[in-house]
């Protein structure tokens, strides 16, 4: 058999000729046509990718919330701060000074008079002497105006007011006054109980200013309160001799820390008795 010659089975790729420097192909005459720059179908490369450099980033801006945050975190150091200064400075001042309360002693009182009228109203008259001791060496107290109101099965009978004093260390301080009442209502149903009656359980409230002194160093006053109970009075009667009270010891009486006594002098005898006492400060808003 004889060979059979095969064609291509595509056809050649044109190849564009070389321009000359006129700007026409190697061969060619004047009006020759371009030959196209892309062959059809070929699908061309895609571009080369170039990354963009990187760049550092924006620095952060510190919100208004961090600065709250701060602020608070500061704030709370400081005051835990002060706070561990002052138990210090506390400490050092116990340990240098050894500071003790004063005591109070109501060392007598006599009910001079106790009228309650048809028309509910009270007239009274109260004689009272106050002791007060400070214990301490180095401390002294300086006491404002005493404020003393005194009551009667719960109904107040008369208040009193005690003139304010410099109470040195190491001294102990005897103070005389007097509470009284003028045609004050009360109650009904308080009225008729103390004309049922004729030894009343007592009470006293005495409010002051206190501060203390060291050297020419005046601390700032804050308010006290002493709260005396637990014992009992009547009407004294009147006698040649002078000074007749009559003072009763309440039934179980309670001990605090500032302890308040009464005592009596009636008859031929006498009785001392322990009043339940509290003593209340008052800082600011704050009663202790």
């Amino acid at each position: 058999m004889g060979d059979r010659a095969y064609g291509p089975s595509s056809k050649p790729v044109p190849v564009a000729a070389p321009r000359s420097a006129n700007g026409t192909a190697n061969g060619g005459g004047v009006g020759t046509p371009r030959p196209p720059s892309m062959v059809p179908g070929r699908v061309p490369p895609p571009p080369m990718y170039r990354p963009k450099p990187m760049q550092p980033p924006p620095g952060r801006r510190r919100s208004g919330r961090g600065w709250c945050c701060a602020c608070c975190l500061w704030l709370t150091l400081v005051l835990v701060g002060l706070v561990f200064l002052g138990a210090i400075a506390l400490g050092v001042f116990y340990v240098i000074y050894h500071p003790e309360l004063p005591t109070f002693a109501v060392t007598s009182l006599r009910l001079a008079a106790l009228n309650v009228s048809d028309s509910d109203s009270v007239t009274s008259r109260i004689e009272f002497t106050v002791t007060a001791r400070n214990p301490n060496e180095k401390i002294a107290f300086v006491y404002g105006d005493i404020g003393a109101a005194f009551a009667a099965d719960g109904t107040d009978i008369g208040d009193g007011t005690v003139p304010g004093f410099l109470h040195p260390s190491r001294n102990t301080t005897v103070i005389k006054g007097s509470a009284s009442a003028a045609a004050a209502t009360v109650d009904p149903v308080q009225a008729a109980s103390l004309r049922s009656k004729k030894s009343h359980a007592m009470s006293v409230e005495m409010d002051s200013k206190v501060g203390f002194q060291i050297g020419q160093f005046k601390s700032k006053r804050i308010s006290v309160r002493v709260l005396c109970g637990g014992f009992s009075a009547g009407l004294a009667k009147p006698a040649p001799s002078p000074a007749p009270i009559i003072v009763a010891a309440a039934p179980a009486p309670t001990r605090s820390k500032i302890r308040l006594s009464s005592s009596s002098t009636g008859g031929g005898g006498s009785a001392t008795t322990d009043a339940k006492c509290k003593l209340r400060v008052k800082i600011w808003i704050w009663t202790f």
